[in-house]
């Protein structure tokens, strides 16, 4: 009896060695998930050497004057390498792709987006945005900004002056658009090679714009942050401080067809449009703003409801849509709903928010007309020469009437007709095959009491919070 109680004890105690320990089962890993964005760097290019001595235009008695102060900062920031961002040899590319088949690549020269793949209601995927596929047709003197950071001044300053309040100061900034300032001038802030960081997920670039550069006041100090989010969204965020009173209207210009970039007109023009404004800056016949503020309602800018590009575009009588719509916000709202945009056959949509007042709606107007590309014949080396003497030897005045008639062949005027303008992997862009939804603040601003101020004064920061979101409608739109 003795023993089976010593049996029985050892049982309940756990110490008979013989007893069989149960199997732990132990689940096999699971395979990590691919993240939801990617972010790729890859080098795009290299600079050229002295190449904003090469692209300075001098076409004007500013630029004439200001020339020789121009190449001494030139030979400066060669030996500086904190002077400014211009100095960088290698142009890097930045690609983002997200879970949901997006993909979003942006270079460092002039902070430029050069390609945003979404799907489609198949759920294939295309390039939306319109850009070249080298660095080196993005120097073409045909480049239409496409992509580009616009800077420091986006859109136009009529006759290139502006008063700088409350100190009264007058400035003569460069004309590069007949007697007008266009988009930051001739080496604007879409000419200059950023300098560029990860940080994350977000791509930070940053760009110096030295005292009097284009005529402007200050020396500014940009930076420029890009994200792209899961959810297909593209942020992007431009800040600026300044070391005295300037202006400053940072915007992108990012030249879209839903469709595809490489459609042309004819699906362009079956794309919806709905913009929150109900005003729109009004123009003169040279398309200059006014300083008057019009009420869309009963006109052809009307487009507070959806409205299809195609019955709308015949009503414009300038040949189309570049016009500055008044965003409808509240008063102290930071981002706020500016356009939508809808393409029934392949279900894309975008809309795009911004914290600015404004918003230019292009529909490209002065691409080329397919029904006038006539291709310039080429001169010989002689004629060539005649040219480039002619051009040293002309006076202050012919040089400005010759800059008068070169502006008017980058707005499709010269006489044998239209250039045409080749894009990525071949694609010919036309007329209103393109529109461009650019956030800004109003044109010419500066110049206008009534409208938003655009001066920065130092100890302030300009914040410019820009975002594209794509999605895709599935049902049928009605």
């Amino acid at each position: 009896m003795g023993d089976v109680g010593e049996e029985k004890e050892s049982a309940a105690s756990g110490d008979n060695s013989e007893t069989k320990k149960p199997e732990i089962y132990t689940p096999p890993e699971p395979e990590p998930k691919p993240p939801d964005v990617e972010l790729f760097v890859d080098g795009f290019g290299f600079m050229p050497k002295s190449k904003h001595k090469k692209e300075r235009r001098r076409s004007s008695v500013f630029e004439k004057t200001k020339l020789p102060q121009q190449e001494s900062y030139d030979d400066h920031s060669e030996q500086s390498l904190c002077a400014s961002s211009t100095n960088i040899d290698i142009v890097r590319r930045y690609t983002w792709k997200t879970k949901n088949r997006m993909t979003v690549q942006v270079i460092t020269y002039g902070a430029t987006i050069t390609s945003i793949s979404v799907p489609d209601k198949k759920g294939v995927p295309d390039d939306v945005l319109a850009g070249f596929d080298t660095l080196e047709e993005y120097f073409q003197p045909g480049n239409p900004y496409f992509g580009a950071t616009i800077g420091r001044y986006a859109n136009v300053i009529r006759d290139g002056t502006f008063v700088v309040r409350p100190s009264g100061r007058m400035y003569m900034v460069s004309n590069n658009k007949g007697h007008n300032h266009y988009n930051g001038g001739y080496v604007g802030f879409d000419k200059v090679n950023w300098r560029s960081y990860v940080s994350g997920l977000k791509v930070i670039m940053s760009h110096v714009s030295e005292r009097f550069h284009e005529g402007y006041p200050g020396t500014v100090m940009c930076q420029i942050t890009f994200e792209v989010t899961c959810n297909n969204t593209l942020k992007i965020e431009m800040k600026c401080t300044t070391s005295e009173p300037t202006v400053i209207n940072l915007s992108n210009a990012p030249f879209f067809n839903l469709a595809g970039h490489h459609t042309g007109a004819e699906l362009m023009l079956d794309h919806i449009f709905t913009i929150n404004a109900d005003k729109f800056t009004a123009v003169d016949e040279d398309g200059l703003v006014t300083g008057e503020r019009k009420v869309v309602g009963g006109t052809a800018y009307d487009f507070r409801v959806p409205r299809i590009l195609r019955s709308m575009l015949p009503k414009i009588p300038m040949g189309g849509y570049d016009i500055n719509y008044c965003i409808t916000r509240g008063t102290e709202q930071d981002l706020a709903f500016q356009a939508r945009v809808l393409h029934p056959l392949t279900g894309r949509v975008l809309e795009v928010y911004s914290n600015q007042p404004g918003m230019q709606f292009y529909t490209g107007n002065l691409l080329p007309d397919p029904d006038r590309i006539v291709e310039p014949v080429p001169m010989s080396e002689e004629e060539r020469e005649e040219v480039d003497h002619s051009e040293e030897m002309s006076s202050e005045s012919s040089s400005v009437e010759v800059e008068d008639e070169e502006g008017d062949e980058r707005e499709g005027k010269k006489g044998y007709g239209y250039v045409p303008l080749l894009g990525k992997k071949g694609t010919m862009y036309k007329r209103h095959g393109l529109f461009c939804l650019m956030p800004q603040n109003y044109p010419d601003a500066v110049n206008y009491k009534n409208f938003p101020s655009p001066v920065l004064n130092p100890g302030e920061e300009y914040i410019h919070r820009i975002q594209y979101k794509f999605g895709i409608l599935l049902g049928r739109y009605v």
